[in-house]
C-alpha cells in the first residue's frame, strides 16, 4: 500500500483547454472569419467568466508552424481555474451551441484536461 494520499480534487480545479483550427476555419473567407467566427469565439470565451471560470494564461503554438496542426493535433491552449467539473462541461458545450448561424465546432476542435495545481511549483 502506498504511503501517498490520493490527489486532492477539491475545487477549484485547473483545466487545460487544447484547441485547434479545423478544415472549416481554413476554408472560411477572411470576411467570415472577421465578421462571424472570431466574434462568436470572443463571445463564448467572455461568457465563460459568467460560469465562474477564471483565465490564468493562454498559449498559441504557431510561431514555428503553418497550416492545420498534424503533429500534436492542437495549436492553442487556454488554462483556467474553474469551480467544478460541470463548469468544464458547460464551457465545452458552448462550442456546440449555434447562435446567429455560428457554431464554433464547425471551425475549431476543443478538448479539456481537468487537473489540479502542481503542488511543488505552486509552493514556490
Amino acid at each position: 500500500m502506498s504511503h501517498y494520499a490520493a490527489p486532492d480534487a477539491t475545487p477549484p480545479l485547473r483545466v487545460l483547454l487544447l484547441g485547434a483550427s479545423g478544415p472549416g476555419w481554413y476554408g472560411a473567407s477572411d470576411t467570415e472569419r472577421r465578421e462571424v467566427i472570431l466574434p462568436r469565439l470572443m463571445a463564448v470565451c467572455a461568457g465563460w467568466k459568467d460560469l465562474g471560470a477564471r483565465l490564468i494564461t493562454t498559449l498559441d503554438d504557431d510561431i514555428l508552424k503553418v497550416g492545420q496542426p498534424a503533429d500534436t493535433d492542437h495549436t492553442w491552449y487556454l488554462v483556467y481555474e474553474v469551480p467544478s467539473l460541470q463548469t468544464v462541461s458547460d464551457m465545452l458545450h458552448a462550442f456546440r451551441v449555434e447562435e446567429n448561424g455560428a457554431r464554433l465546432d464547425r471551425w475549431f476542435r476543443l478538448e479539456a484536461k481537468v487537473c489540479r495545481p502542481f503542488f511543488p511549483i505552486e509552493a514556490l
